[in-house]
């Protein structure tokens, strides 16, 4: 057709390849190098760029995290549960505050690894949960169930390494000796004086300056230092859980009810 211009090859906008098939296979190769190699840094600097960073923070994790069952906090144990309710809230005095709701199914993964794997003591006696708690998962927790036990704090004992030494004794007074106890007495010695001797010589008097007796300061009764204990590295947590068994399931299955303050 007359007014169709005609197509034009690469061979037109690049004279120097034309007739040398060779040299274009080996640009159209380099042409595809660049673009890939190019495509491979970008991918990189993109993956680079978003690998630090961390995901945004729930209200789940949240009040995981208050109530000390995060997976982050327990590194060591290498699997971690996920609760079925998880409630993230400030009292009004704007304390943090935190209810979840645990389920396991029983057998391997019941209550006893649930507390093995969180380092929880064993369940106590029944106590009443309380209603703040069973209102912020549903309303759908029992009326009562059974308590872990708080562990017992430790309490500071006398560090014996730390106690003051004790003073040493006084020194006696100058021109005094004090008397050895376990000296002997002399049998040698005539305990009575011999009237027989003469009359010894009168002996000039010489008046001696008087010395003034030394004042004995007492010394402070020592008292054992308690070693202090060192504060905790974390913020202060109350927490309280409850386990409710479920009734028909297998063994180890159970419900746990967490409330944790900040």
């Amino acid at each position: 057709m007359d007014g169709i211009p005609p197509e034009r090859a690469v061979t037109d906008s690049w004279p120097a390849l034309h007739g040398r098939p060779v040299l274009r296979r080996t640009v159209a190769v380099g042409l595809v190098l660049c673009v890939s190699v190019a495509a491979a840094l970008v991918v990189r600097g993109v993956n680079s760029l978003t690998a630090g960073r961390v995901g945004r923070e729930t209200d789940r994790d949240r009040a995981e995290l208050l109530a000390g069952l995060h997976p982050s906090q327990h590194p060591g144990v290498g699997r971690s549960y996920v609760p079925v309710g998880a409630v993230y809230t400030h009292t009004p005095d704007g304390a943090p505050i935190a209810y979840l709701h645990y389920r396991v199914a029983g057998k391997d993964v019941g209550l006893g690894d649930f507390l093995r794997a969180y380092d929880l003591p064993a369940p106590g006696p029944t106590a009443p949960l309380p209603a703040d708690l069973t209102a912020a998962l549903g309303g759908d927790g029992p009326a009562e169930a059974p308590e872990l036990l708080p562990d017992p704090e430790p309490t500071p004992t006398p560090d014996a390494t730390t106690a003051d030494p004790a003073p040493p004794a006084p020194a006696a007074p100058p021109g005094l000796q004090a008397a050895d106890p376990d000296a002997e007495p002399d049998a040698d010695a005539d305990p009575t004086p011999d009237l027989d001797d003469e009359t010894p010589e009168p002996t000039p008097s010489v008046t001696l300056p008087l010395t003034p007796t030394p004042t004995l300061t007492p010394t402070p009764t020592p008292t054992p230092s308690l070693t202090p204990t060192p504060p905790p590295s974390h913020p202060q947590t109350t927490r309280r859980i409850y386990v409710a068994t479920i009734p028909g399931a297998a063994p180890g299955a159970a419900d746990i009810y967490i409330r944790a303050t900040g």
